[in-house]
């Protein structure tokens, strides 16, 4: 299912929003057992899960599960949530490496006594700590599970981020640079080639905001976005999907270098620039990405 493009976040204790949130068609699904859920619907919401996220799978829909941060009944968390369908775990506030494989390991037993295969269950970090944010390249290297390093792109409304690093939201978000490559970089080079980012900070309604945070987002290098509100998946599904303009110029520039190839050429002009084999991967997942979401 990777890269998955948009997710939404659902509360998991509301057990008929699962439905609703695949009227809008998103990639995944965060069913949030932290910050969404009054603690007197903790409980609740953990009995929901293995449900909710069958009818995920059946959907063909990524089943995400936010989870607390770590503490004495992540065990009981985890094994509410593991069976066949589920994705990955979003771990809140992550900031050290023994955390993750901590996390690693409450998963790998919960597999085995669920009958789930071995590693199948993957991990994408949330680390909204100071530490966390420094360690993010530890974070993604300490578990094979990480998919990725979660971040964040945000409007002028702070949050834990924000609050975490220090610096003060602004619309214009020059502020955020830094770290957004930092997280995006970190979780590449360990290995985690899908960061994602979670767009928040900008009134609901503001659909050009929302927007400009995901295409900010993807720009940055992130390959998919975390939303909270039903309206904001398919504005992440358009930002992310090829335009027809991007795939007849890759459909082109793969013809031209394979026409160029037979006369033992590796490099060749296109369109008035010179294009040789390293533009070719990006073209090939243009072009994979755009053929699936044909499909």
């Amino acid at each position: 299912m990777w890269p998955i493009r948009s997710a939404l976040f659902v509360p998991a204790h509301r057990r008929d929003w699962v439905g609703k949130a695949l009227r809008v068609k998103p990639h995944g699904v965060i069913l949030d057992i932290e910050d969404s859920v009054p603690p007197q619907f903790k409980p609740q919401a953990m009995e929901y899960l293995k449900s909710e996220i069958a009818e995920l799978r059946d959907a063909g829909v990524a089943a995400f599960v936010r989870i607390q941060p770590l503490y004495d009944g992540t065990e009981a968390e985890i094994a509410a949530a593991v069976c066949d369908g589920l994705t990955a775990f979003v771990p809140p506030k992550v900031a050290t490496a023994e955390e993750v494989r901590r996390l690693h390991d409450l998963i790998s037993y919960a597999e085995g006594k669920a009958g789930v295969a071995h590693g199948s269950v993957g991990l994408l970090v949330l680390p909204e700590t100071a530490e966390g944010m420094y360690n993010a390249y530890h974070l993604a290297k300490a578990s094979p599970r990480v998919r990725g390093i979660h971040g964040a792109i945000s409007g002028p409304v702070s949050g834990d981020f924000a609050r975490a690093f220090g610096f003060r939201a602004t619309t214009g978000g020059e502020e955020q640079h830094y770290l957004a490559s930092k997280l995006v970089l970190d979780s590449r080079a360990a290995g985690a080639m899908y960061p994602m980012a979670g767009i928040f900070g900008t009134h609901q309604d503001d659909h050009a905001a929302v927007e400009a945070l995901i295409r900010k987002a993807r720009d940055f290098g992130y390959t998919g976005v975390a939303v909270m509100h039903p309206t904001h998946v398919p504005i992440a599904n358009a930002v992310y999907r090829p335009t027809q303009e991007e795939v007849d110029y890759y459909t082109g520039l793969i013809a031209v270098f394979e026409d160029a190839e037979k006369k033992g050429l590796g490099a060749v002009a296109y369109r008035g620039a010179m294009v040789d084999y390293a533009m070719l991967p990006l073209a090939r997942e243009v072009l994979a990405e755009a053929a699936r979401d044909r499909g």
